[in-house]
């Protein structure tokens, strides 16, 4: 696909009320998963991996970690002199309010949607984790001759399913009718990728502006679907919606399984992130570690079992982790046992402290805390 066809926009903060817990510091896109990576890590890459050159992340509040992890697009080769990475911050004038939603969050970028000069946009949201092939999409609406095309998947709905749109399609893909469900069985949902030429989104979005509409997804796309040719593209891998920490904790145990991990990370379609130059995991005489992703960089002297660990974690000795996730430089001391828990970032489990969650609610642990 050629470079400058088409550029991407992700929306950083426009679900952080799903992740509450892990987004009280940063934004959603910025909430680490699978031991080394951001969830904007996928976005990104799934733009990048389609020949997207130039990418515009929308931020609103609690971007600094966002920012640092990003830096000036290195690691996804978005260093560039045409193009690149772009953080588009709140911005507001007289013209421009302070946005509330993602019509507001693309009415304040538009300066940057004016200027890329690219014939179709790639809208992201950040509450999708999934490999997805943007470069399909991009040719299937083209071959549609589509105004709008939504990326979808067909399966058990979301947690959160009345937050989500449910798709109807007819039988050439065009969706003909889009609604928010609470209804529990398999259906088609959409992941917050859309395809728009980018002089009908700038139109569109001046108009909902305009009128007051605030959510672009939820609200623009249904009252659309009769005035513009909307269809929908199926995205048949793996997919993991994040609708509350309970989901995050699946998605990021379902990375226990080889075949999940060989979908989500596809060789082709690599998923891309910031490197951090460590010393390799360590393990003591007495370390125990089964069926765990551990990041660079760890000291593991202690037990270790289906559980994930960020770069960094310290695991002393006598201490017992299960079914847990501990984020980056987490420090777990002697003889401590740790069961259905999620530590944030630098927090300190003390000597012979127990913390115990259930597979439903899991014990959470805040950023730099000490418990």
């Amino acid at each position: 696909m050629r470079t400058s066809l088409v550029a991407g926009i992700i929306f950083a903060n426009a679900e952080d009320n799903m992740l509450k817990k892990l987004t009280s510091n940063r934004s959603m896109a910025s909430v680490p998963f699978g031991a080394r990576f951001r969830i904007v890590d996928f976005a990104l890459s799934n733009l990048v991996n389609a020949g997207v050159s130039s990418v515009g992340i929308i931020t609103k509040e609690n971007y600094r970690s966002l920012m640092d992890h990003v830096g000036n697009g290195v690691a996804w080769d978005l260093d560039r002199k045409n193009g690149g990475l772009y953080i588009l911050p709140p911005y507001s004038s007289r013209d421009v309010r302070k946005y509330t939603d993602t019509v507001d969050a693309l009415y304040g970028a538009m300066d940057y949607l004016k200027r890329c000069g690219s014939e179709y946009i790639a809208l992201c949201d950040s509450y999708a984790l999934a490999n997805i092939d943007i470069g399909a999409a991009v040719e299937a609406h083209i071959a549609k001759g589509a105004d709008i095309t939504v990326v979808y998947n067909k399966g058990e709905l979301p947690e959160a399913a009345g937050k989500k749109l449910v798709l109807t399609l007819d039988d050439d893909g065009r969706i003909t009718k889009m609604v928010k469900s609470q209804v529990a069985d398999a259906a088609a949902y959409s992941m917050g990728v859309s395809i728009i030429k980018r002089e009908l989104l700038i139109k569109i979005v001046k108009d909902a502006y305009d009128g007051q509409i605030k959510n672009y997804e939820k609200d623009v796309l249904p009252q659309s679907l009769s005035a513009l040719k909307v269809y929908g593209f199926e995205h048949t891998g793996f997919v993991a919606v994040l609708d509350n920490t309970h989901t995050y904790y699946q998605a990021s145990m379902a990375l226990l399984n080889k075949e999940v991990r060989n979908e989500l990370f596809n060789k082709e379609r690599p998923i891309l992130t910031k490197t951090r130059d460590d010393m390799p995991t360590r393990y003591g005489i007495e370390a125990d570690v089964k069926n765990s992703l551990i990041g660079d960089g760890c000291e593991i002297y202690g037990t270790v079992k289906n559980s994930i660990l960020f770069r960094g974690v310290k695991v002393e000795k006598g201490a017992v982790i299960e079914n847990c996730i501990l984020m980056q430089e987490t420090i777990v001391e002697k003889d401590a046992v740790l069961d259905n828990v999620i530590a944030d970032k630098n927090s300190v489990i003390d000597e012979k402290m127990v913390l115990k969650g259930t597979t439903e609610h899991h014990c959470f642990v805040r950023k730099s805390q000490i418990v």
